[in-house]
């Protein structure tokens, strides 16, 4: 028996060590494969926490037919973001637009993860504004601001044209009725107007700007008609220095009108003289209010004026007309004449022409939304104007010959004086319609004046008797 024992010893020892070596293996490469399967999945879920950001996205109506915005939002801490965009009923444009979105949040979000400063914060902002023009288009412009860690942000815009009523889009070719005549002559007028811009002096890349204004159909493919202009969007860096930012080139639909597609083109119309001049020895005079409308004064002269059955000029602002948007409507529906004022009454002499312009035209397209009716007669604030403003004016610009000084005394009893002490036929009086004072002292004077014989008359029906 001991003998047998010893026989056996080295076989069991021999399969109990091979056992114990392929359990051991066997452990080995389950513990090892569930780590290598740990760490992956670990691995995985920090990825997708990086791409996944949390967002509320939202979609509601707007006050233009038709037309929805969306509204995509995170408040995450490093990867901030706030996006605008329209929607509509066509697909093809909602696709469109969509893309650009998406590709923006996309870079976006990659740049920030490949960003080696982890710490850095960036942010994402697409603004949206949108212009109708006429019955069936809008355009819609995109301001996209971006941060990825630098200290300046990178601006660029994108914008979009359509027919409402088809949800077409529509190319800069389809606004110049696909005319390469018509693309040569709005690339001069472009080019133009940033080369003689004296804001953009000494930041202008002259080389760029040349090459941004060829005439190629693909260096004007962001453009909106907005108000009474047709503008083009440089992004920046585009064609000039960082400190003179992203630049817009704003061309009056007055100039550009025959280079468009006739669909889109406007209605010019140019001032007409009375042809019956009445007698020149008539007595007559125009009064005039400026800076307003007010809800509260101009309401007031309007109801002494009818009392005298007086027809006035009213020299509109149009930061005001777009507050009080109705009183513009009874001044017009009481037989008054609308006059343009700029649009927050600047002295216009010690601005650039282009700024001085734009106080025209901006005003001229606010009072027109207004009351559905174009301005006919244009007063610079304090009188302040030359021949170089004058000249870019389409219509007559008016100043006065009797200021009655209701700026300066605020006094209701002293209207009438200071009108008799300087009264003279097709005389323009200067008054003002935001002094309560000019409405609690108005009918003593229209009470004087009708009792000297004299008509109440608009500024454009006074200008043909006046020496020029």
């Amino acid at each position: 028996m001991p003998e047998r024992r010893k026989k056996r010893g080295p076989m069991i020892d021999f399969l109990l060590i091979g056992l114990i070596i392929s359990l051991t293996t066997i452990i080995l490469v389950i513990i090892l494969s569930k780590d290598d399967f740990k760490f992956q999945k670990i691995s995985a879920s920090k990825e997708t926490d990086t791409n996944s950001i949390t967002s509320n996205l939202s979609t509601e109506s707007s006050a233009f037919p038709g037309i929805r915005i969306v509204t995509d939002v995170s408040n995450d801490k490093r990867t901030p973001f706030a996006i605008h965009y329209p929607e509509t009923d066509n697909k093809a444009f909602n696709d469109a637009v969509l893309k650009y979105i998406t590709d923006s949040k996309e870079n976006y979000l990659s740049s920030m993860k490949k960003n080696k400063d982890k710490e850095a914060m960036g942010e994402l902002n697409i603004s949206l504004e949108t212009f109708p023009y006429q019955k069936h288009y809008y355009s819609f412009v995109l301001t996209k601001t971006l941060y990825t860690g630098g200290a300046n942000p990178d601006i660029s815009t994108k914008t979009f044209f359509i027919n409402h009523e088809t949800g077409k889009l529509i190319s800069i070719e389809t606004l110049l009725n696909n005319d390469e005549n018509n693309l040569s002559a709005l690339a001069t007028y472009v080019r133009k107007d940033l080369q003689q811009n004296p804001k953009l002096k000494e930041d202008l890349f002259k080389d760029d700007v040349i090459k941004s204004t060829e005439p190629k159909w693909s260096n004007f493919h962001r453009f909106a008609i907005v108000d009474s202009s047709l503008q083009f969007y440089f992004d920046e860096y585009e064609i000039a220095s960082g400190v003179a930012g992203p630049q817009t080139v704003k061309l009056p639909l007055s100039l550009i009108n025959p280079l468009l597609a006739s669909e889109f083109q406007i209605a010019m119309e140019k001032p007409t003289k009375p042809v019956n001049v009445g007698d020149p020895n008539q007595k007559r005079i125009a009064l005039t209010f400026d800076d307003g409308p007010h809800p509260k004064v101009t309401e007031q002269i309007l109801n002494t004026l009818d009392k005298y059955n007086a027809k006035a000029t009213f020299f509109m602002l149009g930061s005001r007309v777009q507050y009080y948007p109705d009183i513009a409507r009874d001044v017009l529906a009481r037989g008054h004449e609308i006059g343009n004022h700029s649009w927050d009454h600047p002295v216009l002499t010690k601005l650039p022409l282009e700024q001085a312009v734009n106080q025209y035209t901006s005003t001229f397209a606010e009072i027109e939304k207004a009351i559905n009716h174009k301005p006919t007669v244009f007063r610079p604030p304090y009188g302040a104007t030359n021949d170089t403003i004058n000249a870019q004016i389409p219509i007559p610009v008016v100043l006065w010959s009797i200021d009655t000084l209701d700026w300066k005394h605020r006094n209701a009893q002293q209207l009438l004086p200071n009108v008799k002490n300087n009264i003279h036929n097709n005389a323009i009086v200067l008054m003002h319609d935001i002094h309560q004072s000019t409405a609690d002292g108005l009918d003593a004077v229209l009470a004087y004046l009708q009792g000297q014989g004299y008509e109440f008359v608009t500024v454009s029906e006074i200008l043909p008797y006046r020496q020029k």
